[in-house]
């Protein structure tokens, strides 16, 4: 795991993905933020042998490669997943049987995004927090 590596987050919704970037800003963290529209960016830039990032936050619900079929593709890929990156899920919502069928597939951690931008603050700051403090670095 690379602690000072950058936080990916993945979300179409671009009003969303400036909300989260101003959250960031306020946050006590020096990891670059790294913001991407679509899980298929995502996937093309972790192909990179140089990328190797901390974190990556993802949206549940997009189009062309939700944040599921993104999960499965690192998974999927020993290059990528050998890298140690943890996966974190963030959603307004998420389908129940969606969410039943991937929770006995791996990710480490799904959260609902919050419509007060205080417990939004707080809760981006417990999720990198936690990473930050669970696992040793390579």
């Amino acid at each position: 795991m690379n602690k000072r590596g950058e936080i990916i987050i993945v979300d179409d919704d671009i009003d969303d993905l400036d909300i989260l970037e101003e959250i960031y800003s306020m946050l006590p963290f020096e990891n670059k933020l790294v913001l991407f529209h679509n899980g298929e960016e995502v996937y093309s830039y972790l192909k990179d042998p140089e990328a190797y990032p901390f974190l990556i936050i993802s949206d549940i619900n997009m189009p062309r490669m939700n944040g599921f079929e993104l999960r499965d593709k690192v998974l999927s890929d020993a290059e990528i997943s050998g890298k140690i990156i943890p996966f974190v899920f963030i959603s307004t919502s998420a389908d129940r049987t969606m969410m039943k069928k991937y929770c006995q597939k791996s990710f480490h951690g799904y959260f609902e995004k919050k419509s007060d931008i205080t417990e939004m603050t707080n809760m981006m700051e417990r999720i990198i927090g936690y990473w930050k403090d669970g696992i040793p670095s390579d």
